[in-house]
């Protein structure tokens, strides 16, 4: 009776240790592999991590033949090198940029081959168009809201948090970045931005590469895909690589030197009359 009721046991435990690994009831829902948590390794080092970096972001429908595609280089927001280019139908217009804490350095194709300078809040420009997406407060609630959905995986040097779905949390989160790609000075798409507040998900990828050494990201991708209606489809991508490898990062002394400097401009035409 004693050895019966021993092979009972025996064989109701292994019967919950398949039950735990067929529901995936484990230590770590990683794999069963004893790795960080997708929170902490997205956001102890966030901010140190997007001190610097290379970023790109494109946004783009085949049904309004309409796209657009930024990208550039940052030191926190201060400056900031931007090339931009909105295409519509057949048409495609861009522009470059420096901005500092004071100051607005622009390259317009009509601007006949001169950059020019002005206060970086001359003529209604908001600097904030530009420079909120590249501060860390602006990721913290979509950060949040990926790590409880996200996959931890490792590599023999890297640690990458995956997150793949639709979850309307994320969405939320996720959807002002994807307007900041369209405010960009001298191009503005408004009716499309706001078209885009109202869109419906359809899917989203969104991964961060964590060095494991140092623990800090070193790639943020992100990708959504979302339509209008049900009639217009956009396709939207957002990249941060060399992340906190550009720090000495300034405006090309040849371009401080010979922009065009519009306040002096204007203080000598008003002197003139």
């Amino acid at each position: 009776m004693l050895k019966k009721r021993k092979l009972t046991f025996i064989v109701i435990l292994a019967l919950i240790c398949s039950i735990t690994v067929l529901t995936g009831c484990s230590k770590n829902k990683n794999s069963g592999e004893n790795l960080p948590s997708a929170n902490s390794l997205i956001t102890n080092k966030f901010a140190q991590s997007m001190a610097s970096g290379h970023y790109s972001q494109t946004i783009k429908s085949t049904e309004m033949k309409q796209s657009s595609r930024d990208n550039g280089y940052f030191k926190g927001t201060n400056p900031i090198s931007m090339t931009y280019s909105l295409t519509n139908k057949d048409k495609t217009q861009g522009e470059q940029l420096w901005l500092t804490d004071s100051e607005l350095y622009l390259f317009l194709e009509q601007n006949k081959g001169k950059w020019i300078k002005n206060k970086s809040t001359a003529d209604n420009f908001d600097p904030d168009q530009v420079t909120r997406r590249f501060k860390p407060s602006a990721y913290t609630a979509l950060n949040k809201a990926v790590a409880k959905h996200a996959i931890v995986k490792q590599t023999s040097t890297n640690y990458t948090v995956t997150y793949n779905g639709n979850d309307e949390s994320v969405w939320k989160k996720l959807n002002s970045l994807i307007v900041d790609t369209l405010n960009t000075p001298g191009s503005q798409n408004m009716n499309v931005a706001q078209m885009v507040s109202a869109a419906q998900v359809q899917n989203i990828h969104i991964s961060y590469t964590v060095n494991k050494s140092s623990k800090m990201i070193t790639k943020i991708d992100m990708k959504a895909n979302f339509s209008v209606g049900g009639q217009y489809n956009f396709a939207w991508t957002s990249k941060f690589d060399e992340l906190n490898t550009h720090s000495d990062l300034s405006v090309p002394a040849n371009i401080q030197k010979d922009a065009i400097d519009v306040q002096k401009l204007k203080a000598s035409q008003k002197a003139d009359n």
